[in-house]
């Protein structure tokens, strides 16, 4: 009798520790994340980081400004245009310059066709801090002429070397493709008309 009630015991400590650790398992795979972000933080170096990136969806869609004048021109209706931000800190108290170097990869979708649009942006005199951000544009005629953004990458130098990368969606093969590409196409910010719109929110970019 005392064997089998200590067997008994023993059987049902086993099923309560088995209870416990099959429970505590599903709870563990309950708060694990089962994807990642389409674009992870890309931690630099020299304190420099990519917090985050826009690239398309309607955050990455801006309508023509429209300013008013005292002429009686009258205005077209106002288009969209593509905008690719990031948002980035730097840890230095100054930074005297940084080069942003974007691709933007574009898919006609009546032809099937990919274009490839280079860009390099400078800026200057950069304080340091968390809320910095960098844009460049596509213009609504581009966009009817060679499609939407599919894809887009930024690579950030610091006298020379490369501090920090980011694409969106989080897919390296656009690096290493060879494109059909046109330069002048992708613009900077001083280069459109968002060039007057909050003038204090973006650093001074490095004339060329």
């Amino acid at each position: 009798m005392k064997i089998t009630a200590g067997l008994s015991i023993l059987s049902a400590g086993a099923l309560v520790f088995l209870f416990i650790v099959t429970d505590a398992f599903a709870q563990a795979r309950r708060v694990t994340p089962t994807a990642a972000s389409a674009v992870q933080p890309a931690a630099g170096k020299e304190g420099v980081v990519i917090r985050k990136m826009e690239a398309y969806g309607p955050t990455a869609k801006i309508k023509t400004p429209e300013f008013k004048t005292d002429t009686s021109e009258p205005q077209a209706q106002a288009r969209d245009w593509a905008r690719i931000a990031v948002q980035y800190e730097t840890d230095s108290e100054w930074t005297d310059e940084l080069e942003f170097r974007y691709t933007v990869l574009v898919k006609n979708t009546k032809t099937s066709t990919f274009v490839m649009f280079p860009c390099v942006v400078t800026y200057i005199d950069i304080p340091k801090g968390k809320r910095h951000t960098s844009t460049v544009f596509l213009r609504p005629t581009t966009l009817e002429r060679y499609g939407a953004v599919e894809w887009a990458g930024v690579k950030v130098y610091l006298k020379g070397e490369q501090v920090a990368v980011a694409q969106m969606p989080d897919d390296q093969r656009p690096w290493t493709i060879s494109y059909k590409t046109k330069e002048g196409v992708l613009l900077n910010r001083d280069q459109t008309p968002f060039a007057q719109v909050a003038i204090d929110n973006y650093e001074t970019i490095k004339p060329k």
